[in-house]
């Protein structure tokens, strides 16, 4: 291939390498140039263009690029359309991205111009989501390295559909552990199920006693379950210890203890008459994600679980601190982390077929509008949760550039409530100080009603709920601080800060902001065209 500048009276036929622009009009980077195009770089007095120019053994970036994502391209997977050299893989089903290292790396070792870019190894996906990127960096690559490339793609990239599956829990009993604590994991592990399609169909709760856990065993035998998990009122710390002890007294066999992760490493694995076994590790009674997670990931999926899968979880497997853990790895003094969480996951059933929060007002989606205030306000983050119709709205939610990255957490539970995306919300920010939760509807909302809220936790740290007011009318958004996370984490249903600003009165701050905004959200067309009448009359 050519690279370089040419004059105009021979560059029909070549690649443009660079964004032509002049008063005449624009030619893209990447156009295939043909006379129209020369007539108007030559009205503008420019006389010669960089461009490429593709040899007999050269392939076209976006066919190249096509054909070696076609050859990856292994089951539950579809390719995107080529653009600019580049071709996206995306899971057809939920489940587990699954693919050989090997492959990815002799790929890309092939030569400079060829690049594949993927998701870790073993990473749950949902519908639709780019697991992998092919990249062909020039404008062209040769035909015996995309030759090269397809032979050793080998059908590399696949995506093993989520399985329905049953649990049974057995938790033990020992004095010091309160029902709360115990109520507490039973909520974290359903909601962990929920998320990979498996039903939580029966708990038990015994004595931390071997005798105890294994006559639960034998109960949990006679049900049709698939996974038997087991919350030890103490960590694990042997393959002696009282849970592996009592799994092979019932005859199961225990495949293995221990696993380089971390949160994570005391997880036990175990067979017991062809059902899984889980050993629970004490991390696991915090929803942040963990070892656990990447194991729950794969039997979801069925897919196998050997000792060599687990250590190779070593790099990468030192995950960040959960806030559970009695003697912290560093202590560091920084300033208050503030996430302003956007719960966009309802389903509109109010405001018909569409979906109210892609309606546009001041011509923008309602969401955008409600992104945009929190990303222009103090909050140090922005986070959306989505549910209904996600794809359509995390497309609109990254469709523009906003002032902060705004991270996309999906609730596949939204159906149960909206406290179901507030604790998939607060799941993904235990490590912030406080929660801003912002209501997608309500996209009159300013950053400045925000900052307030800000300001009043940074005056008044001691409490816990930080309520916008006009006139004493309590509205949204509402701040709550990581004092009330546990308690968000038990909210069933359709519930949300209200539900703990009733429960917790004392530790409730009104916040005055004098901006009515905080009442207007929008649940049917009639109040859209309400507020877009509105809009026209200011």
């Amino acid at each position: 291939m050519y690279f370089g500048s040419v004059s105009i009276e021979e560059c029909e036929g070549c690649i443009l390498a660079h964004s032509f622009k002049s008063a005449a009009g624009r030619i893209r980077k990447g156009q295939l140039l043909d006379q129209d195009h020369i007539a108007l770089i030559r009205s503008s007095g420019v006389s010669h263009v960089t461009v490429a120019r593709l040899d007999n053994d050269d392939i076209h970036e976006d066919t190249a690029a096509y054909r070696i994502a076609e050859s990856l391209s292994g089951r539950n997977v579809r390719l995107g359309a080529a653009s600019t050299g580049r071709v996206n893989l995306h899971a057809i089903n939920t489940g587990l991205c699954e693919f050989d290292a090997a492959t990815i790396h002799a790929i890309n070792l092939l030569h400079e111009d060829i690049t594949v870019a993927t998701l870790p190894g073993s990473s749950r996906v949902v519908e639709g989501q780019i697991i992998a990127t092919v990249k062909i960096i020039p404008f062209a690559a040769q035909s015996e390295h995309v030759t090269a490339a397809c032979s050793a793609a080998k059908e590399g990239i696949s995506v093993l559909p989520t399985v329905p599956a049953k649990a049974v829990l057995i938790q033990t009993r020992l004095p010091a552990l309160s029902d709360s604590a115990l109520d507490k994991a039973s909520r974290v592990t359903e909601h962990r199920l929920l998320e990979r399609s498996c039903t939580l169909i029966e708990e038990t709760r015994v004595d931390h006693t071997s005798s105890a856990v294994v006559a639960a065993l034998q109960q949990a035998l006679a049900t049709e379950v698939d996974w038997i998990i087991i919350f030890g009122a103490s960590a694990i710390s042997d393959r002696d210890d009282i849970v592996p002890a009592a799994i092979a007294a019932a005859g199961g066999t225990i495949e293995r203890f221990g696993m380089p992760m971390d949160p994570g490493n005391l997880l036990l694995l175990a067979n017991l008459q062809d059902k899984t076994v889980i050993g629970m590790p004490g991390c696991a009674r915090s929803p942040k994600y963990n070892g656990l997670d990447k194991v729950l990931d794969r039997l979801a999926s069925k897919a196998p679980i050997s000792n060599h899968w687990i250590a190779s979880l070593g790099v990468g497997g030192l995950l960040s601190e959960i806030p559970d853990r009695p003697r912290p790895r560093v202590v560091v003094q920084e300033q208050p982390k503030i996430t302003a969480l956007i719960l966009a996951a309802g389903s509109s059933t109010r405001f018909g077929e569409s979906n109210k929060l892609l309606a546009e007002w001041k011509g923008r989606p309602l969401l955008q509008h409600v992104i945009a205030a929190a990303s222009d306000s103090r909050a140090t983050s922005v986070s959306v949760v989505t549910g209904f119709d996600n794809e359509s709205v995390e497309s609109q939610a990254t469709a523009s550039t906003w002032a902060k990255p705004v991270q996309l957490i999906n609730n596949p539970a939204f159906v149960t409530g909206m406290a179901s995306s507030l604790v998939k919300g607060v799941s993904a920010s235990l490590d912030s100080d406080a929660i801003i939760v912002c209501l997608a509807d309500m996209p009159n909302i300013s950053s400045g009603v925000i900052d307030r809220l800000i300001d009043a936790f940074l005056q008044k740290s001691d409490k816990a709920i930080y309520v916008p007011v006009v006139d004493g009318q309590r509205g949204n958004p509402v701040l709550i601080t990581r004092k009330l996370f546990d308690s968000i984490l038990s909210l069933v249903g359709d519930t949300g800060a209200r539900v703990l600003a009733q429960q917790f009165p004392d530790s409730v701050v009104e916040v005055n902001v004098e901006d009515t905004s905080i009442f207007q959200d929008v649940d049917t067309k009639r109040e859209l065209d309400a507020i877009n009448e509105a809009a026209k009359n200011t």
